[in-house]
């Protein structure tokens, strides 16, 4: 099922891009306290015990590089909107 969603582009940057097998994003965050909710949703995935369901990248200047396998695409979706770094979700 797709998606889309909106974000403040004042707060956060946001990319997505489709590959085969899984969706990469690169999240580069204004708001101060952006890492603090990128960690609240890692937890989230690390809680879980599949391995390959979503890999964390942390560079410099808040910015993260974030693979999520498909089937965990609407998951992760839903955390960030939960985590208030997207503003509304919309399944088209």
């Amino acid at each position: 099922m797709r998606v889309s969603y909106t974000f403040d582009e004042q707060l956060l940057s946001l990319q997505e891009t489709a590959n085969e097998e899984d969706f990469e994003f690169t999240l580069t965050l204004v708001a101060k306290d952006g890492r603090s909710k990128m960690e609240k949703i890692r937890e989230h995935f690390d809680a879980n015990n599949i391995l390959t369901d979503i890999h964390f990248y942390i560079h410099p200047n808040n910015r993260f590089q974030i693979i999520v396998r498909k089937d965990f695409y609407n998951e992760f979706i839903i955390e960030l909107f939960r985590q208030q770094l997207i503003q509304e979700i919309k399944w088209i």
